[in-house]
């Protein structure tokens, strides 16, 4: 018996570290270790198949103290006192928890390790096949589809919750998902392991003379285990792996559907910006409402560190895709709990905004002008709307549209065909300003002038880039009217009708003029 469960613990362990060898290679193996049966049985096996030349690492313990219990102190001491009497490096973190519950321990458990971990490191987890049992039926009685029951990944990356210039990215890795708790006990208990029982997770309480479940000291795994499945076993043996086998399939499933999903989502993106991200409606439509609905939901949580969205958001979006009326107004928020978004729709477009980035929108660019004859040189990057903690806003290549308006103004005076005689370049200037609802513009390739709504209609900008839309104008005298040159949006930047206009189009074709939005 003691062979059998050593060798299905070692098996495992060895299987799994030789499909994961070429993502171990170089990185630097961390085990999150409370002392229980899992996660001893874990390091001592790891320590075992180091010692034997089997596994080229070993270990680094780290171990958590909450603090919610008396005993967290002792069970710290604990793990210590194993670990240097078995010649493993141990670091014990103390965490303080504001919300004592089992979501936000578990979450302060992964923050505290990743603050002493490397980017990238490997942080090896003792869940086994029981575990994977239970978290695929609580997502099952918490309506998950393919994504949820696929359960528990042998190998995945989580990333912190820092901010992003600080965040960093680990690897979990857990070697016995296939392996049963019962086998782990064995082992542990043939090892002599004076491994930890943490009572919130003990199913039987002591009362009189005999054994009786207190379930109402039970969180809701423990009462799975101890409750729940004990029933279905017993009438079903082999429930345990057959719910396994099954998160395997919906593992294989999950890979298809997000692959799907992927490939539909790449021919609807007209736009991907992590702070504005825009689809094809007319593309989206042509899907079956199935793809439609996995297409959006994968849509409105773009990183692994976001929530999923709820059935019930999906349907919103997926209504106001369908709409029929003309109103553009419609605004649903979204919380992933990463960041805040706004979905909404325009014409024949879906949008997902930052909603930091939505208010930014409406902030006025700046109103400033640049002398054509001035000596000095011009920034790489001109700025088009005062700066904030968020984004920046630019106009890359101005020096190159300034250099090129004022050899066409040389060409001109010296051809006697400037647009108003007498004018001298040191005079002429530049001029961004928000754009002026009443002024008339002369769109290229359209008949006649227009102004306000209209004019931002044929543009096809939703009313929230409304706000920030620039124009540049050149003014060749003080005694002259302003000549439009460009608009300028988030976007893109457009040639209006002039003289200049074929020249401006060349430098905007060649990327010698860009407008840019950068995220600080």
């Amino acid at each position: 018996m003691t062979l059998d469960h050593t060798a299905n613990l070692e098996q495992a362990l060895l299987s799994s570290f030789t499909h994961h060898k070429q993502q171990l290679l170089g990185r630097r193996v961390w085990l999150a270790c409370s002392g229980g049966r899992d996660s001893l049985s874990l390091a001592h096996l790891c320590q075992h198949l180091f010692k034997e030349g089997k596994l080229p690492f070993l270990p680094q313990l780290l171990h958590i103290n909450h603090g919610m219990q008396q005993a967290n102190a002792a069970w710290a001491e604990q793990v210590l006192q194993w670990a240097e009497q078995n010649n493993l490096p141990c670091q014990v973190l103390k965490i303080n928890l504001i919300k004592k519950t089992e979501q936000e321990a578990r979450q302060a458990r992964y923050e505290a390790m990743m603050s002493v971990m490397n980017h990238q490191d490997v942080l090896i987890l003792g869940h086994h096949q029981d575990d994977q049992v239970e978290t695929l039926l609580m997502r099952l009685f918490n309506g998950a589809g393919v994504n949820g029951l696929r359960g528990m990944k042998d190998w995945s990356s989580k990333k912190s919750q820092a901010q992003e210039g600080s965040q960093k990215s680990i690897f979990l890795w857990r070697p016995l998902l296939t392996v049963s708790r019962q086998q782990i006990t064995q082992y542990a208990n043939n090892e002599n392991l004076n491994y930890i029982d943490d009572p919130t997770n003990v199913a039987w309480q002591s009362r009189g003379s005999g054994n009786e479940f207190d379930q109402n000291q039970l969180n809701d795994r423990a009462w799975l285990r101890s409750v729940l499945l004990p029933h279905i076993t017993q009438r079903y043996p082999k429930a345990k792996q057959a719910i396994a086998r099954t998160g395997q399939l919906m593992q294989e499933a999950s890979v298809i559907l997000n692959e799907q999903s992927k490939a539909d989502l790449s021919q609807s993106l007209m736009t991907d910006r992590p702070y504005c991200s825009v689809l094809d409606i007319n593309q989206l439509t042509e899907l079956s409402t199935a793809r439609q609905s996995a297409l959006i939901h994968s849509w409105l949580a773009p990183s692994a560190t976001e929530l999923p969205p709820s059935r019930r958001l999906v349907e919103e979006v997926l209504s106001l895709v369908h709409r029929k009326d003309s109103d553009h107004q419609t605004c649903l928020y979204w919380d992933s709990g990463v960041y805040q978004y706004q979905i909404r729709r325009y014409q024949h477009k879906l949008y997902r905004l930052w909603q930091s980035w939505e208010q930014w929108l409406q902030l006025p660019p700046a109103t400033q002008q640049v002398n054509l004859d001035s000596q000095s040189e011009i920034a790489p990057r001109f700025s088009l709307k005062p700066s904030n903690t968020s984004f920046e806003w630019s106009l890359t290549g101005l020096s190159n549209l300034t250099f090129g308006i004022q050899q066409q103004l040389i060409l001109s005076s010296n051809t006697n065909t400037a647009v108003e005689t007498g004018l001298e370049l040191k005079s002429a200037k530049l001029l961004f300003q928000p754009l002026p609802r009443t002024k008339k513009i002369a769109l290229p390739g359209r008949v006649g002038r227009k102004s306000g709504k209209k004019l931002l209609q044929a543009l096809d900008l939703p009313s929230f880039m409304r706000p920030s839309v620039v124009l540049c104008s050149i003014q060749l005298s003080s005694q002259v009217a302003e000549f439009p040159l460009l608009l300028i949006t988030p976007e893109r930047i457009l040639a209006l009708q002039s003289q200049f206009a074929p020249s401006i189009q060349q430098l905007i074709e060649d990327n010698n003029l860009l407008s840019e939005v950068r995220n600080l």
